[in-house]
């Protein structure tokens, strides 16, 4: 080739234009790939838009993280008076339990509100300025509470970035974080249910791996007073995680040599140790002030008020990785990876081997050990999002020695399994959001009815159970019989009824009304008009004035309603919901009602 040709001269350029980009994209791999994910994000949240719903985001396990703020902020009223002075705009919004002393408590600790805090305090800024009401559920607070789940998803991944970059290379670690990302209910809980403690924790617990190792590169006490206090938020936020302070003191230990020697290493600078106790304390501090406060304990167990316990004695291990009903590596089969590059790691005695085994060792016995194996509702087994920043280190060195193994046909193999993995989370998550994967728990056979559905039949309702919760607290653990289901067509709410179908349920509505046929009569228009007449007019008037949609809403609740009530069994399963968040039956077979209209269309 004459590079004095034109034509040559032009294809050089091309070539080295190609060069460069390719050059540029391998050392930004890793940017791109985080890049990618948040703008997937994103997207996802502004698709599901569960902010503009007024039930949306701040629900569930949610309520309570998040009361501690407009309790303070808001309110200035700890003491939640401000609630039973307003039962009803407040009752279903704050879960409150009874202590010991009579005084009504927020069951979760305060983690959670602290990292809300800037967030809320935005929203509420945007609330006086608008004309959203400046309440602390309005949409702003709803909008900033789903987009504060981004931002510490990005913190998470930028963290895990400088982890995964000390021991792996920049295609591993881009690799490792879209698998991570994409390829497990993290994705899930970074977007539909982004307000939950998951991927929160997810980046604290990345920010303090970071902080591991730096200070066994260089000890020093900035990095060890933020470890402490990053390992204090993480307790707050979950205090089953204190099974973190394992990694910064197991991290570098390869063999029992190394092991007296971290001894003797603190032993030596106790000090360390001392402030790092001090650091983590000092977050907990208004905790136990407010504990003391509510119940006369320094330390008080809230959840023990609505049953909750561990039955150390009884793990359920099998169920919380295999099982069909809500098993980990059921529904996040990409995570056998990571399982495997822990083998890996010990088999290479890598630095990094002890702490990543004993942390899950005892996280998965912990876990399992809780009352509620399943954790409530939620898609797959959401305790263990946590701990993905951990489990990153092992799936990359996995990725790394696969992707390096000399047959190619076994990296084709895997990058082939990861990818279809990814893909098949990703549709999973459709599914759970449609749901054709129940909340609580799945049995084999709804499993294999919505198996690569992605929405529900209408045999899945009839064969789905759901667990005894009673029984649940005792360890004991089955499933009851399944929720009643309608039995013809004619009373199935989902379906969506015609107008005249509308216009004679409001006339059989209307009956009901005290003084309202008396008051028609007297109506001139009416006059010499049949009942039967007279209500099918006012009924008519009032379908096309208040709308379709709105009575569309109120006829499948009222049916919803009506077969919750006639199922015994969930029944008394609405009544101890009912007494747990001291509120009325009426108000909670409500609440339940409209969360299944809004989440099982």
């Amino acid at each position: 080739m004459n590079p004095a040709d034109p034509d040559n001269s032009s294809i050089m350029k091309k070539m080295q234009l190609h060069d460069s980009i390719i050059a540029w994209v391998a050392k930004n791999i890793v940017a791109i790939s985080i890049g990618i994910v948040l703008i997937l994000v994103l997207l996802t949240n502004f698709r599901h838009a569960r902010y503009n719903q007024p039930g949306g985001v701040i629900e569930w396990d949610v309520k309570s993280y998040y009361a501690w703020l407009p309790a303070v902020l808001i309110h200035n009223d700890l003491s939640l008076e401000f609630r039973s002075a307003d039962i009803d705009k407040y009752g279903e919004l704050i879960w409150p339990v009874e202590t010991p002393t009579g005084k009504q408590a927020i069951v979760t600790t305060m983690g959670m509100a602290f990292l809300y805090s800037p967030f809320f305090v935005v929203a509420h800024i945007v609330s006086l300025i608008t004309p959203y009401e400046a309440d602390g559920y309005s949409l702003p607070y709803r909008f900033a509470l789903t987009f504060a789940g981004l931002f510490y998803l990005w913190a998470g991944l930028l963290f895990l970035k400088r982890v995964l970059c000390r021991y792996f290379s920049n295609r591993i670690v881009a690799a490792t974080i879209i698998a991570l990302t994409l390829g497990t209910n993290l994705f899930y809980y970074a977007t539909h249910e982004a307000a939950m403690t998951h991927v929160y924790n997810f980046a604290l617990i990345a920010g303090f791996i970071w902080l591991t190792i730096r200070f066994y590169e260089k000890p020093g006490l900035k990095t060890i007073v933020l470890a402490g206090l990053m390992a204090g938020l993480i307790t707050l936020i979950r205090p089953v995680n204190i099974i973190v302070l394992l990694i910064f003191f197991l991290w570098d230990i390869t063999n029992i040599k190394d092991l007296r020697k971290r001894v003797v290493f603190f032993a030596k600078h106790y000090s360390w140790i001392v402030i790092m106790t001090l650091s983590f304390i000092l977050v907990w501090v208004p905790q136990f002030i407010y504990w003391h406060r509510v119940s006369g304990q320094l330390f008080y167990f809230s959840y023990g008020e609505l049953g909750g316990r561990f039955f150390f004695g009884n793990p359920q291990i099998f169920n919380i990785l295999f099982s069909i009903k809500k098993g980990w590596l059921v529904y996040t089969p990409i995570m056998l990876f990571s399982l495997s590059g822990i083998i890996l790691l010990i088999v290479r005695r890598e630095a990094m081997a002890a702490a990543v085994t004993v942390f899950m060792v005892l996280n998965i016995y912990i876990l399992s050990s809780w009352w509620n194996w399943w954790y409530g509702g939620g898609f797959g087994l959401r305790s263990f999002v946590d701990s993905y920043a951990l489990l990153a280190i092992p799936f990359a060195a996995f990725l790394d020695f696969t992707l390096r193994h000399r047959r190619i046909l076994l990296r084709i193999i895997l990058a082939g399994a990861m990818t279809l993995l990814i893909f098949y989370n990703l549709f999973q998550t459709r599914q759970y959001v449609n749901n054709a994967i129940h909340w609580w728990w799945m049995n084999p056979e709804t499993y294999r009815e919505t198996f690569l559905k992605l929405h529900p039949t209408g045999r899945f309702w009839e064969l789905v159970t759901i667990p005894d919760h009673d029984l649940a607290r005792q360890g004991i653990y089955k499933a009851i019989a399944p929720e009643q289901q309608l039995k013809d067509e004619k009373d199935d709410w989902r379906r969506s009824p015609s107008d005249q179908e509308l216009i004679i349920w409001i006339m059989e509505s209307m009956e009901n009304e005290p003084g309202l046929l008396d008051s028609l009569h007297s109506l001139p228009r009416y006059d010499g008009a049949d009942t039967g007449e007279m209500l099918e007019n006012e009924a008519a008037g009032r379908f096309e004035s208040i709308g379709r949609e709105h009575h569309e809403r109120e006829w499948a609740l009222e049916l919803i309603m009506k077969e919750m009530e006639e199922s015994l069994q969930m029944k008394d399963y609405i009544r101890v919901k009912a007494a747990e968040n001291k509120i009325p039956f009426d108000s909670m077979i409500k609440i339940d009602a409209v969360w299944i209209y809004e989440n099982q269309r």
